[in-house]
């Protein structure tokens, strides 16, 4: 019975190969042809395999069996010398796992160069409603606020403008390059067409779908001072640098701190959250950068705060609260004494 069943497979495939040989026009028994083969190939190559292996197999018992001394058992008492392999030679795929985070006190750094970057400037007067507050003098008054709070602690600044100046944005991220800078901190005041909306806002380098991020990406980028290729080259390195873990990091930071301080005067303010923006001067930079809206000029109940020079110190004190919040994260261990000695 079963060789029956064989005989009327066989006759069942020659069958369909003659019909695929009709169909594609070829000799018949081409297709059964090419099979046969194709199957002597496969047992040749199986069994070159395992002739391969049964000679592997083979050297390698000669070769124990060469190693063991005449006489000589499994059961042996003496000693055995072990050989430890120099550490150069250990294999490498030891310390091929993903790397992870190094302890604060591996490396022990610390925050001591901060680039304060007073948004807009001469030129570019940034937002400006009609009771006539400017973008550019507040956020000169907040930078400058911010400055003294950070030298009376030891930190170094650098400001990209003390007064009111035009300086590109280029201009801006080079100083800061060029500074080896630790961190970059770029301070504006927002304008929303909801002029019911306020509070504070924190962006960090990164892309954004929200159609009115890249409308006010583009509106801040304007003058940026970069060609097509200068900005595709900075664009290929930014997302896969460590530093825009960091600068969500100091980002977060400086939202809670900004939010959390103003509250006390300011109610009503609302937490617009941490967000992610191509701004070129978070972009261009190579350190943690964000940039902070620090108050909604377009409502008029902040456009007032504003107006006050105490308002503004409370910005600048929020400012460097969550400052010192980043450093403290970046190195836990460091004091104030200890950061001072390092900025000598």
């Amino acid at each position: 019975m079963t060789t029956t069943s064989r005989l009327k497979r066989q006759l069942l495939q020659e069958a369909v190969d003659d019909n695929i040989d009709s169909v594609r026009g070829q000799p018949l028994g081409t297709t059964r042809r090419v099979r046969t083969r194709r199957r002597s190939l496969a047992r040749r190559t199986l069994l070159s395999c395992a002739a391969a292996v049964l000679v592997a197999l083979t050297v390698a018992a000669w070769r124990e069996f060469d190693r063991t001394p005449a006489g000589a058992s499994n059961t042996s008492t003496e000693p055995q010398l072990t050989l430890v392999a120099p550490v150069n030679n250990l294999r490498s795929d030891r310390f091929t796992d993903q790397p992870k985070p190094l302890e604060p006190s591996v490396i022990p750094l610390s925050v001591r160069r901060i680039v304060v970057d007073p948004g807009h400037g001469g030129k570019d007067g940034g937002t400006s409603p009609s009771r006539g507050l400017s973008e550019k003098n507040l956020t000169l008054d907040i930078g400058l606020r911010l400055r003294r709070l950070l030298e009376a602690s030891t930190y170094e600044v650098v400001m990209t403008r003390t007064s009111d100046e035009t300086v590109s944005l280029r201009e801006r991220a080079d100083l800061a390059n060029d500074s080896r800078a630790d961190l970059f901190l770029s301070i504006h005041v927002n304008w929303l067409p909801d002029r019911n909306a306020r509070g504070v806002e924190t962006y960090f380098a990164g892309p954004t779908d929200d159609p009115f991020l890249k409308q006010l990406a583009a509106a801040e980028n304007r003058d940026a001072g970069y060609s097509v290729s200068d900005y595709k080259r900075l664009l290929e390195g930014v997302y896969a640098d460590v530093r825009r873990d960091e600068s969500a990091t100091l980002a977060d930071g400086l939202q809670q701190t900004l939010f959390r301080t103003l509250k006390k005067d300011n109610p009503s303010i609302v937490g617009r959250g941490v967000m992610r923006a191509p701004f070129v001067v978070l972009v261009a930079t190579e350190m943690p950068a964000v940039l902070a809206e620090v108050a909604c000029i377009s409502n008029a109940r902040e456009a007032r705060l504003l107006a006050q020079p105490s308002y503004r110190q409370k910005i600048a004190e929020a400012l460097f609260e969550g400052i010192e919040s980043y450093s403290q994260h970046v190195n836990p261990h460091i004091t104030i004494a200890e950061k001072g000695a390092q900025h000598d």
